[in-house]
């Protein structure tokens, strides 16, 4: 278990950097291109690696068929499931690389709750107007409350600002609500906790941020075009304390310490029309599912291990009355797995094959190799477990040449079943290749 959440935490990493190295390199050619509208579903290739990386790939039963029998025989696989081989730690390492993490993300979320707290505490006494506003000591308008948004505006709101630009600013807070950035914020706070030792997070909130403003800039001017002037005026006006903006790390605040250059910049640049906009929120989208699918399919090898054909024929014979049982399977999986309908009763016998190079995840092997035998080069272990009510009735383990049938026999321990297990286990592209065409008659 260890094992496997590293690697996934490993994968999400390695994911989630590469979509911030390509929102880095984009954001500002797309927002050039399409808008600050259009370019800000860029942030979609973030959990679209993520999840991407993390689903494994398929596999399948290619066919089975059995012969069922009544008996004694039929009760010791009638309740029978086969279980994946559990992955053995690699030592103390692991255990300390996940402590680690567990502890950084901890702390880095009391770290951030309690800056969300005092800032929420700086805020005083929120007073509320007839217009609907919520007053408090803030020194420029924000949307605050990660469950249920309002905007805040400063105690001198109407001294500060004349009529216009208030309509502007409270028109920027609303285009943020509209959004459902606050909501985002908390998201992107949550995996700050998450990944709180990737660099390139800490990076990533910033331009999440900035692109938001820059969003509902857009946004507003699209509605008031003809008040370019005033809304830099606004602008001008709005300094926030940089550190009163890092104690609200859940919130959206009229900011223009960080990125007023790039906000005015962007005022000056004529909107994109609508088409322009849906061609690069299509575009956009499209690089979103090419960007999935490559991280999907280009999963590392040893992340999933590579693909192994198996033939399995098990025949079960009660030698207290003779009778059968007999189940003959097929199917195509990654060195360490099984098909996902073999993981669940009701589930024929199986076994979880396992190359030279991924043999050490097998629970199986550590016994084994303890009895002086090596896996070499070309050949396959084969880990087989079969469970009755729960409980384990026969742990098997074998190793086959890859490509070449092997058989095994064995009796159980109360000397009732005999089993007799016929294998052949193969990583040839070839044979898989021509295994797979009738897997549609699955």
């Amino acid at each position: 278990m260890e094992v496997e959440l590293a690697r996934a935490l490993m994968s999400a990493v390695i994911a989630s950097s590469t979509a911030v190295l390509l929102i880095g390199l984009l954001r500002r050619p797309l927002r050039a291109a399409v808008g600050a509208r259009a370019a800000c579903w860029l942030w979609l290739l973030v959990p679209a690696l993520v999840l991407a990386s993390l689903l494994p790939a398929p596999s399948q039963i290619l066919q089975t068929s059995s012969e069922s029998l009544t008996g004694q025989v039929r009760s010791a696989l009638s309740a029978v499931m086969v279980a994946s081989a559990a992955p053995r730690g690699s030592g103390g390492l692991t255990t300390l690389v996940l402590a680690t993490w567990a502890v950084g993300a901890s702390a880095m979320f009391v770290l951030l709750l309690r800056r969300q707290r005092s800032f929420s505490r700086s805020l005083g006494t929120l007073q509320h107007d007839a217009s609907g506003f919520q007053r408090g000591a803030v020194v420029a308008p924000m949307l605050v409350g990660a469950w249920h948004p309002r905007i805040v505006v400063p105690l001198d709101f109407e001294a500060r600002y004349s009529e216009q630009e208030r309509e502007l600013v409270l028109a920027h807070e609303r285009a943020h609500l509209l959004r459902r950035d606050v909501a985002i914020n908390a998201i992107a706070s949550g995996w700050l906790c998450l990944f709180w030792f990737n660099p390139l997070i800490y990076w990533a909130m910033g331009w999440l941020r900035t692109d938001q403003e820059l969003a509902c800039d857009a946004l507003v001017l699209a509605q008031r075009g003809d008040a370019r002037r005033c809304y830099a005026n606004a602008l001008l006006k709005t300094q926030l304390a940089t550190e009163s903006g890092w104690r609200m790390p859940v919130g959206c605040h009229w900011q223009s310490s960080h990125s007023l250059k790039e906000r005015i910049v962007m005022l000056k640049r004529p909107l994109p029309g609508i088409s322009r906009q849906l061609f690069g929120i299509a575009l956009i989208l499209g690089l979103t599912v090419s960007a999935g699918y490559a991280a999907w399919a280009g999963q590392p090898a040893d992340a999933k291990g590579p693909r192994i054909l198996v033939d399995v024929k098990v025949r079960v014979t009660n030698t207290q009355t003779n009778e059968v049982f007999a189940v003959a399977t097929r199917y195509l999986v990654h060195s360490g797995e099984l098909p996902e309908d073999m993981k669940v009763p009701p589930a024929a016998f199986a076994c979880i094959p396992f190359t030279s190079g991924e043999v050490e995840k097998s629970s199986a092997w550590a016994t084994v190799k303890a009895q002086g035998i090596n896996i070499m080069p070309g050949q396959i272990f084969q880990h087989c477990i079969i469970r009755q009510d729960g409980a384990v009735i026969e742990n098997m383990a074998f190793l086959t040449m890859d490509g070449e049938p092997a058989s095994f026999e064995r009796t159980d321990r109360e000397k009732i079943h005999h089993y007799r297990i016929e294998l052949n286990a193969t990583t040839s592209e070839e044979r898989i290749a021509a295994a797979g065409k009738p897997a549609d008659g699955r």
